[in-house]
């Protein structure tokens, strides 16, 4: 079967982008979600376990919004993966805001 662009049969879309945001908006809300309950698991641990809390509270608020980017960028969703992008700024806003609040 010859391409499209060679005069052939337009190529049926297989791609469910449905599918594709929900699993954006699911790993996006789980970034949401961990990455500030693991930074402030991270304040209030001791020197011990600190570390482990900081880096599961990145992996999870940064991590996570990569993985929804990559996964919509590969099924060609632009607007999906531009939002899983804007989601690295929320790591700003709520060590800003513990910080802010703790020193109050």
């Amino acid at each position: 079967m010859p391409p499209v662009e060679n005069g052939g049969p337009p190529i049926r879309n297989t791609r469910h982008p449905v599918g594709v945001r929900i699993t954006a908006a699911l790993l996006g809300v789980a970034g949401l979600i961990l990455g500030p309950i693991g930074y402030l698991n991270a304040v209030a641990a001791d020197a011990d376990s600190a570390a482990e809390w900081y880096t599961l509270g990145f992996g999870a608020a940064v991590g996570l919004p990569l993985l929804a980017a990559a996964i919509t960028t590969v099924a060609g969703d632009r607007a999906a993966a531009r939002w899983s992008l804007t989601l690295l700024l929320w790591p700003i806003a709520y060590i800003t805001a513990i910080h802010l609040l703790a020193a109050a």
